[in-house]
């Protein structure tokens, strides 16, 4: 688990990570190790907000505060549980406290941290994984689900999503597949395409169609392996019954979707 402390108090900061030190040694062998990265100002903290699973925060020298920082990440779409801390600001006094915010009291109680470690970790365990993708500026973090393919574009590659944005992954197709590596369901075609076997809608002759309608090209071989993965529980991959007799399927050099 990666954990963000932002606290504009350097002592107050040194003591949270201590305290996180110690629960991250005696969850080892359970909950494994809670990696932490510490912030003295916002900027800092949400430049990449998104690699985090859960914050500390408590920030009362300037603004934004401590609740106004909790604002700024739900915007930027963090959705991880925040825990603000308690001291010469009340912060369980403010109207409209974003959903997944905690609240502990400074100095932090062993035996507190403690039990709302316990409480977290075991979400996080429940938590589905998520892939991390990267362009020039941000990084992205989709479910498998959501990826539906990936083609190469010069130096990225052009990674479409269920929803029809594309995100431009910088790297090759091998680093792509090195981050997808620990996935199921994700499958090079025709030597330069990603695709997730779980967004194929159907496989005809020479062309695989895609969720989003794109037709990519494949080779003989690959339909008949992946006709097997259909067989071994995909739950999309079928013969085009539907249109058996039509050739409009048929085009494997339609272009791929501008980004």
């Amino acid at each position: 688990m990666h954990i963000a402390v932002c606290d504009d108090n350097i002592a107050d900061r040194k003591q949270t990570e201590r305290l996180l030190s110690r629960e991250s040694a005696k969850r080892i062998a359970t909950t494994g190790n809670l990696y932490v990265d510490s912030y003295g100002n916002v900027d800092s903290l949400l430049k990449a907000p998104m690699r985090y699973d859960l914050f500390f925060i408590d920030m009362i020298q300037a603004q934004p505060y401590g609740m106004e920082t909790a604002l700024l990440l739900r915007e930027a779409g963090v959705t991880a549980p925040i825990v603000l801390l308690v001291s010469s600001i009340n912060y369980r006094n403010f109207v409209n406290v974003p959903d997944n915010v905690f609240f502990l009291d400074k100095p932090i109680k062993t035996a507190e941290l403690s039990d709302f470690l316990d409480h977290v970790c075991k979400k996080f365990k429940e938590k589905p994984p998520t892939i991390e993708l990267r362009d020039e500026t941000k990084a992205f973090y989709i479910l498998p689900d959501q990826f539906v393919y990936a083609a190469p574009d010069e130096h990225i590659m052009r990674v479409r999503l269920s929803d029809g944005t594309t995100v431009n992954q910088l790297g090759t197709i091998n680093d792509l597949v090195r981050i997808l590596i620990k996935f199921e369901g994700f499958v090079i075609i025709s030597k330069k395409y990603i695709i997730n076997i779980h967004h194929i809608l159907y496989i005809k002759k020479h062309t695989a169609t895609m969720s989003d309608g794109t037709k990519l090209p494949i080779g003989l071989t690959e339909k008949k392996s992946l006709l097997a993965l259909a067989k071994d529980g995909s739950r999309f991959i079928t013969e085009d019954l539907a249109n058996k007799n039509s050739d409009e399927h048929d085009d494997a050099s339609d272009p791929l979707p501008e980004s």
